[in-house]
């Protein structure tokens, strides 16, 4: 009898920890229960976003054939893979153990259709395929949020950067960048690279020189690989310093396109008087920057900027390594006489 009503104490404590587990991995974000999609719409047929919070801010994504764009800023290229990737997770949620399921809870998690954090408008051809609700935060990169007309409650690993209203937040910060072996020509202030059989070199480069290899790729990436943090309209406004720039350059590409880069360093505003002056929108970690090829003026950060700045040709070149000489042939021994070691 005893060893019945362990056993059955056993399997009792084997049943509720099994429960607990199930519960925990629910909540994690991670693996749901498998209870079915949490949001009923297609990936592949959301061709508009629109997010909000509830102070009356907005950020509205179209899709055009493969990319995203931001009507808001005269259709800048957004960071498509981001956008892709919350619809994607958002499309594959599974419906999970719901943390709560009263409107009062709604209210209190900020998940309610008059009170929440940010509001996620998902629509195929103007009409909304899903509408959620996002709360506050339950732990660490992680935040509540509710189907629109369902009483459950869900929790997911998702972070409030994730869902910023900024248009910032949003570009292509990558669109300025190039490949750097298209690249034929870099013209910097006292430095002029051109590409022969060994890549990219001084225009000068004498015989007894050579180029550094790994200064000379790190400038050239440096410049290719540039990214933007901000877009700053289209009008080049005298603040900008764009006309004394600190920096100018230009690349030619294999193709013949001749792209120019203009930085400027914004002029420091005097501090603002009263205190509800704005502050100045750019500080000192941040540069102008106007492209050919582009329309909008960019905010860059100085670092990249100094980095630019910096080149020089002595960086970038070194005297060649003199070849060891060959190390002289030894003279033939007369016939008949033992070699000089074997000598006494």
């Amino acid at each position: 009898m005893k060893r019945l009503i362990v056993g059955c104490l056993i399997l009792l404590l084997a049943q509720i920890g099994l429960l607990a587990a199930t519960r925990l991995i629910d909540r994690t974000g991670g693996t749901q229960s498998g209870k079915g999609s949490l949001l009923a719409f297609k990936a592949a047929d959301i061709d508009e976003v629109l997010l909000e919070d509830g102070e009356g801010h907005h950020l509205a994504l179209k899709r055009d054939k493969d990319r995203w764009l931001l009507p808001e800023a005269g259709s800048f290229p957004a960071d498509s893979a981001r956008v892709q990737d919350l619809i994607d997770r958002l499309a594959a949620m599974q419906r999970g153990w719901p943390e709560a399921t009263t409107a009062e809870a709604a209210t209190r998690f900020k998940v309610a259709p008059d009170r929440y954090v940010r509001k996620l408008n998902l629509l195929k051809n103007g009409t909304a395929q899903a509408i959620v609700y996002f709360g506050t935060s339950p732990g660490l990169r992680k935040m509540y949020l509710r189907g629109d007309n369902d009483p459950e409650i869900q929790s997911l690993t998702l972070s409030a950067h994730d869902l910023e209203l900024k248009l910032d937040s949003w570009i292509d910060t990558k669109i300025v960048q190039l490949k750097p072996e298209r690249i034929k020509r870099i013209e910097l202030p006292g430095l002029l690279l051109e590409r022969g059989q060994e890549g990219l070199q001084p225009a000068d480069l004498k015989p007894d020189e050579e180029v550094v290899k790994d200064r000379r790729d790190a400038l050239v990436n440096r410049l290719a690989k540039l990214t933007v943090t901000g877009l700053l309209g289209t009008e080049v406004k005298p603040e900008y310093g764009l006309q004394t720039p600190v920096l100018k350059c230009s690349v030619e590409l294999d193709h013949g396109e001749i792209v120019e880069y203009v930085f400027g360093q914004p002029q420091k505003l005097a501090k603002p008087a009263g205190k509800d002056a704005a502050p100045a929108p750019l500080t000192d970690l941040s540069f102008v920057l106007k492209v050919s090829n582009q329309g909008q003026v960019f905010r860059v950060d100085s670092w990249q900027v100094d980095e630019l700045k910096k080149a020089v040709r002595s960086s970038l070149v070194r005297a060649k390594t003199p070849a060891p000489a060959a190390s002289a042939a030894p003279l033939p021994v007369p016939a008949g006489q033992p070699p000089a070691s074997q000598a006494k």
